[in-house]
């Protein structure tokens, strides 16, 4: 699979006005807003999060389409779901280009998102600072080390808090947890990063509906 790192903006957001149906009672619609959708991009790694409003179990397909109304991939929302609201989507294999996507409720209710993607190393204009200072990309690569009168490096307390910072973020929009089996019997992993653990989960009898074996801390 070919990868493309560059960002993705969002232009525009359009809701089909129409209502959910839920336990045969109609449910006004909410629509989806410019706040229910974060892109989150790295050097080697970006993800578009969008926050249904509704629970992604009243959702049917989700689809991306080009500039030429052309359908470049149709997935179910449940297929990119990571708990029961929140889509994570990897975009590095789109293509720079514009495009729409739609995602259709179960009863017709569909969110439009109309996005581009840009080429790498493409900033966009209300990005960039209002002042831009060129450096010298040699010497501002490295970083600068301070030291102290008898020579003692003192530690850079900016980088200590940006890898901090970094760190913070990643765990924030990249920790989920993912479901495999059923209510009956199955597994609980956990991600947070690169740590991954696994817990089985089952059924349980009396007062207890359903439990999770949780190993010794050993």
């Amino acid at each position: 699979m070919k990868s493309y790192f560059g960002i993705i903006e969002i232009v525009k957001i359009n809701n089909k006005q129409t209502v959910f149906a839920k336990n045969k009672t109609d449910v006004e619609f909410i629509e989806l807003k410019e706040s229910n959708i974060r892109f989150v991009h790295y050097p080697d790694c970006q993800q578009l999060i969008i926050w249904l409003t509704y629970p992604g179990r009243e959702y049917g397909n989700m689809r991306l389409i080009n500039n030429s109304k052309k359908i470049v991939g149709e997935w179910p929302v449940a297929d990119k779901l990571s708990g029961s609201i929140q889509i994570l989507w990897d975009t590095l294999d789109i293509a720079p280009g514009q495009y729409s996507n739609e995602i259709d409720g179960n009863n017709g209710a569909q969110h439009f998102i109309d996005m581009e993607k840009f080429e790498e190393g493409v900033v966009l204009k209300k990005n960039q600072p209002d002042t831009i200072v060129k450096e010298d990309k040699e010497k501002s690569s490295v970083p600068i080390q301070y030291r102290d009168g008898f020579e003692n490096i003192i530690e850079n307390e900016d980088l200590t808090l940006r890898e901090k910072v970094n760190k913070n973020l990643t765990r924030r929009f990249f920790r989920h947890i993912e479901y495999v089996g059923n209510f009956r019997a199955g597994t609980i992993i956990y991600i947070d990063d690169e740590i991954r653990k696994e817990f089985y989960h089952e059924m349980g009898g009396g007062n207890c509906m359903f439990y999770i074996d949780i190993p010794k801390e050993e």
